[in-house]
């Protein structure tokens, strides 16, 4: 049975992770300031740097990697559950349970980038916490929304082995009507 809920908290993880992983770039601002020069006080424009959030942030030398691989990772993420969501279980449930079992793995991916970055005092505590409470319940609802699936997908499996073995019987006794009357 699909979870409907997975596919809007895919969509707030990718929204967060978005937002997280962006690059802050600093700003000035102009300030008017007395130097010396060559023994004269002059006035000039300088730029003072204007204070950010507080909280850190990933540096610049990270967005074509650290931060590329987490945002990847959360469009994974919901792109395999609109997929397992729009797969017919009955004719498509291997499909559905490999988009499953991949959500489960960019979970797992995710969340150890996450920890990595905590590590690289890229996030601060707060955010770790946060990011991974929202990658926890996807992973959890994907992995029992598996589970389920997996049940229903024997059963699926076993009426159609038993089907092929009627419909092999039935050739059997074909060609052994076949044998006798020729």
């Amino acid at each position: 049975m699909p979870n409907y809920d997975i596919i809007p908290m895919a969509a707030d993880l990718l929204d967060y992770t978005i937002q997280r992983v962006k690059t802050v770039e600093p700003e000035y601002k102009p300030v008017s300031a007395y130097v010396m020069e060559n023994g004269q006080l002059v006035q000039r424009t300088l730029y003072q740097k204007v204070r950010g959030d507080g909280k850190p942030h990933f540096p610049k030398s990270q967005t074509f990697h650290l931060c590329a691989r987490l945002e990847d990772c959360a469009a994974d993420i919901l792109e395999r559950c609109i997929a397992a969501n729009d797969r017919y279980f009955e004719t498509e449930y291997e499909e559905r349970l490999k988009d499953l079992d991949t959500v489960v793995m960019l979970c797992e991916t995710m969340l150890t980038y996450i920890n990595m970055s905590y590590k690289k005092k890229y996030i601060s505590d707060d955010q770790c916490h946060y990011w991974t409470e929202l990658v926890r319940p996807v992973k959890q609802k994907a992995f029992n929304w598996r589970r389920n699936d997996s049940n229903r997908a024997a059963a699926l499996r076993e009426a159609k082995a038993t089907q092929e073995l009627v419909r092999l019987g039935q050739i059997a006794q074909q060609m052994a009507v076949a044998m006798t009357s020729s």
